[in-house]
């Protein structure tokens, strides 16, 4: 079993997760991993590993946001006997026992200012020193990287040291929030359910139509652990998933539709090349047969944001999955972005339309 089936979904940003996931198996460079909460950095982190040459090593997942500053060295890099008051056994750092594998560093960005120079300074060089010992010795060690928060836009104004940035951000991949892929949630949820047999032999693993509406429809803050979390809580009361024992475990105060096509607050994300974003459009097109619409929400942006794009790749006269051309006149895209801009400026209550 390829460790990247793990990862699931079927629309193209899923798709992308996977090849970039592979992408960074092969080589032997610190990967971050950027995503909302929920959405299953962890997951992704571990199946680089195990796809990874280091994968008879150890996989060492690490929580920086519940490592106190006053312990960090001693958790990361490990004490003597004796090192301070309390130390009556030696103890063995994450580097340490990540030693020819992984150390995955879960929430990178809560780590405080010194605690992130001391990292930078163990990556860089590869030697670290327990607390309370004389010499240094060389780890050999992996670093595999999430956070919830923009990095890039964190950098020094916000506390996040840019060489750290740049030193674990050699390889970076973003993970869409759920809500951003909503085609997805019908294979996340047929495969939790699946799951879901062993701790709920007598469940269905069967989703009505009026079920999974219930759940395309809302908006998922929690992402993917929410999802899963709320079919597990709607198995506890009954063996069948239904569309009133969805809203009742969903936080009725919060429920809403998912947000409209067009958010024109949105910002749209890429972490790969100009070559990489232009097949994935072009993918999303030919999936959409065309609809920008449609291929706008598959890719996470905003209608008006895949327009400007449609006109700096010259993607005018793709075709669609049946063969036939998103457009035939490259002047359109042009026509219809100049327009919105327009509309934009002169306050057009009809500035948001649709396909």
């Amino acid at each position: 079993m390829d460790s990247f089936d793990r990862i699931i979904g079927t629309t193209s940003a899923t798709d992308q997760i996977r090849v970039l996931g592979r992408r960074a198996a092969r080589v032997d460079a610190p990967v971050l991993i950027t995503g909302e909460t929920g959405t299953g950095k962890g997951i992704l982190a571990r199946a680089i590993h195990d796809a990874s040459a280091r994968a008879r090593g150890p996989f060492v997942q690490v929580n920086c946001a519940a490592v106190s500053e006053s312990l960090f060295e001693s958790e990361f890099f490990g004490h003597v006997r004796g090192a301070f008051t309390g130390a009556l056994q030696p103890h063995r750092g994450f580097f340490e026992q990540a030693h020819r594998g992984t150390l995955f560093l879960d929430e990178v960005a809560e780590l405080p200012a010194t605690s992130q120079a001391k990292l930078l300074l163990a990556i860089e060089s590869g030697d670290i020193r327990r607390v309370g010992a004389e010499a240094a010795f060389t780890v050999n060690v992996r670093i595999v990287s999430a956070t919830c928060r923009n990095l890039a836009s964190a950098l020094d104004a916000q506390g996040f040291r840019r060489d750290l940035y740049h030193r674990l951000a050699v390889f970076r991949i973003h993970i869409p929030a759920l809500r951003e892929r909503s085609a997805d949630v019908r294979s996340i949820a047929l495969d939790a359910l699946q799951r879901s047999r062993t701790r709920f032999p007598n469940a269905s693993t069967h989703l009505s139509d009026a079920a999974l509406d219930v759940l395309e429809r809302y908006h998922w803050p929690g992402n993917v652990r929410e999802l899963i979390h709320t079919l597990e809580a709607a198995l506890a009361g009954d063996d069948r998933i239904t569309a009133d024992n969805l809203r009742a475990v969903l936080d009725v105060t919060s429920w809403q539709p998912a947000p409209p096509l067009i958010a024109e607050t949105r910002r749209y994300s890429h972490f790969g090349s100009h070559v990489e974003e232009r097949a994935k459009i072009e993918a999303a097109l030919r999936a959409c047969n065309g609809n920008r619409t449609h291929a706008a929400r598959m890719l996470g942006m905003s209608r008006n944001t895949l327009l400007g794009r449609i006109y700096r790749y010259a993607l005018n006269d793709v075709s669609s999955s049946h063969g036939n051309p998103v457009t035939t006149d490259a002047s359109i895209a042009a026509a219809e972005l100049r327009s919105t801009v327009a509309k934009r400026c002169h306050g057009d209550p009809g500035q948001a339309s649709s396909d």
